[in-house]
Parts: C-alpha cells; sequence; structure tokens
C-alpha cells in the first residue's frame, strides 16, 4: 500500500449530459449503452464504490442512477440547471428529487446533491448574464462575498427543505471554495476543492478545517487537465480553450502531460484521506465534449479533466470510443489499494 489509507467512500464524477450556456452540451451524443460500458469500467477497472452523476436532463439521471445501482455503486445524483432564475431551479429540483425517492426506494443507496456551486450557475445571486460571466466578474465584486453568501444560504435553505418533501435520502451541495456554506440544512459537507497555485499554501487547512465541523465530508469535485502548468491552474484548466475559433483551439505549445494529472490525484487523495474526509469524487470520468485531435491545435483533451481520452468521431450514434489515460491507472491502483 502506497500514501495514506483512503476514505470509505471511493467515487468518481459521471457526466450524463450538462447543457451549459444553452450551446454547451458536455455530451453531444448520448448512447444508454455507452453509459452502461462506462460504469462498469468505473466499477469493475477503476475500484470505485461511488459515483456522483450530473446531468440536465432528468430521464438520462436517473438512467444512469438505475444503471450504476445495478452495478453496485452508491449514487449520489445532482441535477444541473445552469443559467436559470431561482424559482425554475427550485421546480427542477422539486421534480428531480421526487424521481431520486422513486429511484431510492427500488434500489437503495442514493443521494440527493442540491446543485453545483449555485453563485454561479444560478441567476441571481452574483452579477453577469451567464455562469461564465459570472465566474469572470466575481473577482471584481469579492468585497460583496457577505451579501452573496446570504443570498446563497437563503436559496440553500428553501432548496433543502424542498428536497426533503420529497426525498428520504441524504441531502448535500457541491459548493465552490469561495463559497461560505451553512451546512445545517444537510446531512454531508460537500466541497468541490481543486488544488492550484493561489490555494496551494491553506488547502489542507480549509479541507480539515471542515472535517472538524463534526459533518461528514464529502469531496464532490477534484481534479486536473493533462498539460504541462495544469496543476497550476486546477479549477481554471479548461479556461485554455478558445471558444471564439470554430472549431475552438487550444494555445501552441501546450504540451500534453498526463503524468502531472496523475500526480495531483495522487496527491489530493493522500491530501483529503489525512484531512478525515469520508469521500471523494475525481471530476472526472469523461468530457466528450473535449475530444483528442492529432492536430495539437484542435486537441481539446489537453484541457479535459477526463481520466480516458474521448477520440473523435464522424457521427454522434456512433459508439463512444475512449483510451485511458495515465491516471485512469493510477487512480484503479490508488482505489484498489485503499
Amino acid at each position: 500500500m502506497t500514501g495514506h489509507p483512503l476514505p470509505p467512500v471511493r467515487g468518481i464524477g459521471y457526466d450524463a449530459g450538462v447543457l451549459y450556456e444553452g450551446t454547451m452540451p458536455s455530451r453531444p451524443g448520448w448512447r444508454s449503452e455507452d453509459m452502461r460500458r462506462d460504469l462498469r469500467v468505473i466499477a469493475e477497472e477503476l475500484g470505485c464504490n461511488a459515483v456522483m452523476i450530473m446531468a440536465s436532463d432528468l430521464d438520462r439521471l436517473v438512467e444512469t442512477g438505475r444503471a450504476a445501482r445495478e452495478l453496485g455503486l452508491s449514487v449520489w445524483l445532482q441535477p444541473r440547471l445552469f443559467d436559470a432564475d431561482p424559482p425554475a431551479v427550485l421546480a427542477f429540483l422539486g421534480e428531480a428529487a421526487r424521481r431520486a425517492e422513486e429511484l431510492r426506494r427500488s434500489h437503495g443507496e442514493v443521494g440527493l446533491n442540491v446543485g453545483c456551486e449555485l453563485s454561479l450557475s444560478m441567476n441571481g445571486l452574483v452579477p453577469g448574464r451567464s455562469f461564465i460571466r459570472r465566474g469572470a466578474l466575481l473577482p471584481w465584486f469579492i468585497w460583496l462575498k457577505p451579501v452573496f453568501d446570504l443570498r446563497l444560504n437563503r436559496f440553500l435553505r428553501r432548496a433543502a427543505a424542498l428536497a426533503r418533501e420529497r426525498f428520504g435520502g441524504p441531502l448535500s451541495y457541491g459548493s465552490g471554495d469561495w463559497e461560505s456554506v451553512d451546512w445545517g440544512p444537510f446531512d454531508f459537507i460537500g466541497l468541490d476543492y481543486y488544488r492550484d497555485a493561489g490555494n496551494r499554501w491553506r488547502f489542507k487547512s480549509d479541507v480539515t478545517r471542515h472535517t472538524r465541523s463534526g459533518k461528514p465530508v464529502l469531496i464532490t469535485e477534484f481534479g486536473c487537465c493533462s498539460y504541462t502548468g495544469a496543476a497550476a491552474r486546477g479549477a481554471g484548466g479548461f479556461l485554455v480553450v478558445d471558444h471564439r475559433q470554430d472549431p475552438p483551439t487550444v494555445p501552441a505549445g501546450l504540451a500534453r502531460n498526463e503524468q502531472e494529472q496523475a500526480d495531483y490525484l495522487t496527491e489530493s487523495l493522500d491530501l483529503f484521506a489525512r484531512a478525515g474526509v469520508h469521500g471523494t469524487f475525481v471530476f472526472a470520468f469523461s468530457e466528450p465534449s473535449m475530444p483528442y485531435s492529432e492536430d495539437p491545435a484542435h486537441d481539446l483533451d489537453l484541457a479535459s479533466f477526463g481520466i480516458v481520452r474521448v477520440l473523435p468521431r464522424d457521427d454522434e450514434t456512433e459508439p463512444e470510443r475512449w483510451v485511458p489515460k495515465v491516471a485512469f491507472g493510477t487512480l484503479a491502483r490508488r482505489y484498489r489499494e485503499g
């Protein structure tokens, strides 16, 4: 065994299709056969015992959750409705909670994560017309953080209460590290925590502060892209992609470095284990909207957090193909060693 003994929940995030900004689907094509194959790999080859499923389509969310439970994986469902107003997000969450309860009653071991970094992904808490714009503006409005946190926690109390009415399993939330969340309404603290050059000095102490609160902590997202320098960028590693170009491009000279991604995961897992978290969910298994290309200028996989490299295809109805990155083998060994 290498490193520190890992927490009991050893998971990964699985993107079943999130619609970003209305024109940015994270999974351009959908085949149930691909999803079931991926989940089988997650359970049998990666050594995961849990999966965090995110989707904007509730049919996909529940279908994927059911398939995961049939493979023996514990499931967290995270419905994602980006750039919607609070009433629409609550209505979406309410229906997700109802359907999650149906799945929990029939298959067991299902949790509900009520949202992802809502101060950015939902309208109305932070200025900006889209989640990307809000993310860009947030540093300029950081002096208003107490106001943003007040708005966020007011909404989260409503969200948790609504979910409790319809769902009998555990609740959590995927918080950004800039959000100060009141975790009282939730069963698990959920942290989207990406180490980067700016937070490296306080990263462990931030996590430990939460684990000492007495409530179990889930690292709901953490990961790294696969180019030299990506570890220093953390969650912002994908921002090197220039979407103004058609097709999108990455900077000249960006060098593939899958070992950097693998090392980042190993170091983060050991740190989280030492801090005493209850579970970890690597982001992510794959990012189909960021495929590999033999042309370095269009190799979007460099800026993908996926631990597999998705190969391009001409027809979205064809089976999705991917190959493991170095991080895949590293994570499989680490999760199996414990």
